[in-house]
């Protein structure tokens, strides 16, 4: 039997902790072997890179009714022009979406906990795929109501259960840059959907089909191919799992996460009372509506971005719809780079908290100047800043959400309601801002500074959080020996 390592007379930093301390009543993370590199480069080679082609095709499903609706404008064969749909009642469309996703949500991801992960993802993106291919009969205003929402009844659940999913494969130091490499696809699908959008508009009314009707339908029945092969893909847990690990692999992935300790041995077997005991003890946890908080900013700035940005180019200049749907990119680029660098450095160095602070302060100065620089080219050059400062904050936020707890009920739980609760923000940004807040155009500066002065509050309840579990692990070590008796969280 290992032996823990001896500790200094003071305490050691969490970072310092989480890597080198080992002991046996502990749940801090022992340090990892090179049979568990091994496996971990196995893993990466497949969990964050296909997930993320999933979340891909989820955010181009979900957000390319933003392209739609100025793809061949000029023509008046955009879908607010063929459907006759006014800027308000756009906007009601996108919300309901978010309506749907609250609702949704923590039952989509509790569900997932009782059935095989990769068979629920699966159900969630062929559904998703149907409806969307269903969006390119839209004529009327309500068809195009009733379908946003059931998009959002189908897709509930994606974005939290990828979260989960990652849990169930990697410790907490290790989840953050999986997730970060799962959330590149979200300002990727965005710089890709302009060029797509760019594209697609080239083929408008080929077979009889606007551009934004091909872009519904090719969408669509992509992510329902994707969503029967993610069946045979993705592996299902370390427990169950049987295609893609060896026997050796199998017993290893299942024993590196054991050091967490956690109350149920499998709590997909666990009493309904129990089941339903831990949704409740994340309800009444106090820490969780502080990451609702912290976590609904930048989802709100984030679905600003992946709506709007066309919208906000548009509003620069005088530019036509291909210039736009290309102008689009680079902001969305330069995000998703951004995040690929933090969540690596915030896994790293296991910090959560302050690379979120620092995000959401540069996040609020690239609002700014976006409202109030004199120049196109300064305020292009706020929109990029926005882009690279608010979307690392979404999978850091997701994956301090998920590091804070423990046991399955207790993760798929807590990402649900903080997910579901989010997208509150979502539903303030659709109904309210941008095009909903007609006052506020060209500039949109009212918009901008709701968006800077969230990612503000934000950053509060970052410090606030921070704060609190720096107590909590105070109280977790032993005075004498220095060994954990509860949890230790990532700051």
């Amino acid at each position: 039997m290992t032996k823990p390592t001896e500790v200094e007379l003071r305490p050691p930093s969490l970072a310092s902790t989480v890597r080198s301390r080992r002991s046996r009543t502990s749940n801090v993370e022992p340090e990892i072997t090179p049979e568990e590199r091994k496996l971990v480069r196995k893993l990466d080679w497949l969990i964050p890179p296909w997930i993320a082609i999933l979340y891909f095709l989820s955010v181009e499903d979900r957000a390319n009714v933003g392209f739609a609706m100025t793809m061949n404008k000029e023509s008046g064969h955009d879908l607010a022009t063929v459907a006759g749909l006014t800027a308000r009642e756009n906007n009601i469309g996108l919300g309901l979406f978010y309506v749907a996703y609250i609702i949704f949500e923590v039952p989509s991801n509790l569900v997932m906990t009782k059935l095989n992960p990769s068979l629920w993802i699966s159900r969630i993106m062929v559904t998703w795929g149907i409806v969307v291919c269903c969006m390119a009969a839209i004529s009327q205003p309500w068809h195009f109501y009733l379908l946003r929402f059931l998009l959002g009844v189908c897709e509930a659940g994606a974005w939290p259960g990828f979260a989960y999913y990652m849990t169930l494969w990697y410790r907490p130091s290790e989840v953050s840059s999986r997730l970060g490499i799962t959330y590149l696809a979200g300002p990727v699908s965005g710089a890709f959907g302009g060029l797509i959008s760019a594209g697609i508009q080239l083929i408008d009314t080929r077979g009889n089909l606007y551009g934004w009707q091909w872009l519904f339908l090719i969408s669509g029945i992509i992510s329902v191919v994707f969503g029967f092969a993610n069946f045979w893909v993705l592996p299902s847990r370390p427990s169950s799992v049987k295609r893609f690990l060896k026997g050796d692999e199998k017993k290893l992935a299942i024993e590196r996460l054991q050091y967490k300790n956690m109350e149920e041995d499998d709590e997909t077997k666990a009493p309904q009372s129990k089941y339903w005991h831990g949704l409740r003890e994340r309800l009444l946890d106090g820490k969780t509506w502080l990451f609702c908080i912290l976590y609904l900013s930048p989802v709100m700035a984030a679905t600003s971005l992946g709506y709007f940005i066309p919208k906000i180019v548009q509003q620069m200049g005088t530019y036509n719809s291909i210039q736009v749907s290309l102008m689009s990119v680079p902001p969305y680029v330069f995000g998703a780079l951004s995040v690929f660098v933090t969540t690596s450095l915030s896994d790293r160095i296991a910090i959560r908290s302050w690379f979120i602070i620092s995000c959401c302060v540069l996040s609020f100065v690239g609002f700014v100047i976006l409202s109030f620089a004199p120049s196109v080219g300064a305020r292009y050059f706020g929109l990029m800043v926005v882009a690279g400062a608010t979307y690392p904050t979404v999978p850091l936020t997701m994956a301090w959400t998920a590091n804070s707890n423990e046991g399955d009920v207790a993760v798929a739980s807590a990402t649900g309601i903080v997910s579901s609760m989010a997208n509150f923000g979502a539903l303030i940004c659709t109904f309210a801002l941008y095009t909903g807040w007609t006052s506020d155009a060209p500039r949109y500066i009212g918009s901008n500074m709701v968006n800077g002065g969230a990612m503000l509050l934000a950053a509060g309840s970052a410090v606030i959080l921070r704060t609190w579990l720096s107590r909590l692990n105070k109280k977790s070590i032993d005075e004498n020996n220095f060994q954990t008796k509860r949890k230790v969280y990532l700051l």
